[in-house]
Formats: C-alpha cells, structure tokens, sequence
C-alpha cells in the first residue's frame, strides 16, 4: 500500500466536500425553482433547532423529502399546503424502518439518507409528525411554527364567537332557511 506524502488533504474529507457540492448542484437544479420549497425547508430546520424530537433528522434527507414531496403535486401549492403535504409524508410512515427510505440520487451506488438514524429517532419523529399534521387540521399551525397566534381579524370566521345561528320559526338553522335574513346579518362584512 502507497503511504500518502503529509502534505495532501485527507481523502474522507475531501469525498464529502464532493458529495456536498453535488448536492448543491442537485439542490439548485431540482428544488430551487420549486413554489415554496425553500420557506418549507426553512421552517422544518426551525422545527430542528426547536424541537428535540427533529433535531437527528438529516439535513440532506430533510431536503430531499420537501421536494420529492413538493414535486410529486399536481400543480403549484401554497406554503401551508406544502407544509402539509410534507407532514403528510412523514405521518405516513416514509422514514420508518422497513419503509421505501430516501435514496440519494447524487450517488452511483444506493445510498440511504436516512442510515445514521435509529429506529426510534425515525418513529419519533414520525409521532410528531402525525401530531403537527393533527394541530394543522384543528388550525393550530402556531403552535408547530413556535409563535404566537394571530388575531382573529373577521368576526365572522372566528370558532370562539359567542354568536348563535339565527333559527327561523320551524327551527330550521339559516343555511337551509335563505332569504330569511335581515340587514344584522351583513353588517359583518
């Protein structure tokens, strides 16, 4: 075996600078011109230094995940739909052991993104997904995005309002009574 001279870089290091560099590449070609790829791999490394539970997730595979997840939609999402659509993915089990993993497609030979996790890392952050997805549908997306809420600004789309339906005379509530209203009702708008 050929003993290298001191003075040449280290292989191993010099292989992940390539890998990195490759991913960049990748990165620009494939998730960059996607319509809020970017925002969504902001907020789950927020989520990473935030939360314990997603602070062994990958880097590369959280990026590989967003656009894969991203790009397989149907046309242009909102970032909250994307947003979703990425825990979606994640509550549906893709990182578990067992599951189809996250291959890396700037390497020859199959390679797992998601190799240096532990299975219960991988279930653990599986769980959280399913419950951030949980606090979305309930519109609670404050909480996973760590701020506070924003204030209600239209009365009429706010679940804590006081106000009953109005309820004509046969009992019937006001989206089956129409063209029982009166003026009250459309000051709101």
């Amino acid at each position: 075996m050929v003993k290298d001279p001191p003075d040449v870089l280290d292989r191993q290091k010099c292989l992940d600078a390539l890998a990195a560099l490759r991913h960049a590449k990748w990165f620009q070609a494939r998730a960059n011109g996607l319509q809020s790829c970017v925002i969504i791999i902001r907020i789950l490394r927020d989520l990473c230094q935030r939360v314990p539970t997603w602070s062994d997730f990958p880097s590369w595979a959280m990026e590989l995940l967003v656009e894969k997840a991203i790009s397989s939609a149907t046309g242009p999402q909102s970032p909250g739909d994307a947003l979703r659509r990425v825990f979606e993915c994640i509550s549906s089990g893709i990182i578990l052991k067992g599951g189809p993993g996250l291959l890396d497609p700037c390497e020859k030979d199959p390679f797992d993104t998601l190799a240096l996790m532990t299975d219960q890392q991988r279930e653990d952050i599986t769980s959280s997904a399913q419950f951030a997805l949980r606090l979305l549908a309930f519109r609670q997306i404050h909480k996973v995005l760590g701020m506070d809420p924003l204030p209600q600004m239209n009365q009429r789309f706010n679940i804590h309002s006081n106000r009953k339906r109005r309820r004509d005379s046969d009992g019937v509530d006001g989206f089956e009574a129409e063209g029982k209203k009166d003026k009250k009702d459309y000051d709101n708008f």
